[in-house]
């Protein structure tokens, strides 16, 4: 009766083991499956970053392109003249202003 009784308890403690088992595998697969997708757009994405970010720069710095990247709009040319002339007045101010205050003769 001892024997049948502890082979019965061994008998349930494998199944036990073996459902908790099978439970444990289903929640690592389940586990892979979520993160196999995630790894491979991760190397996809960064892959094609990398070399799209190359092919860009070299598709923009051509030669013909530099002149157009380097040249100045007229706006910009017009506000840089304006302010070299403001800068040169202003220096000459700040020259007659010095001069006033140490007390030399402006002419």
């Amino acid at each position: 009766r001892e024997d049948a009784s502890s082979e019965e308890r061994a008998n349930k403690e494998a199944e036990l083991m073996e459902k908790l088992l099978i439970h444990y595998f289903c929640i690592v697969r389940a586990h892979l499956v979520d993160m196999i997708p995630k790894i491979v757009m991760k190397f996809f994405v960064r892959k094609l970053s990398t070399d799209l970010n190359s092919i860009l720069i070299k598709a923009l710095y051509t030669e013909e392109k530099i002149a157009d990247l380097v040249q100045e709009s007229d706006r910009v040319i017009r506000k840089r003249k304006a302010s070299s002339k403001m800068m040169k007045v202003l220096l000459e101010a700040e020259k007659l202003v010095s001069d006033i205050a140490v007390g030399r003769n402006v002419q």
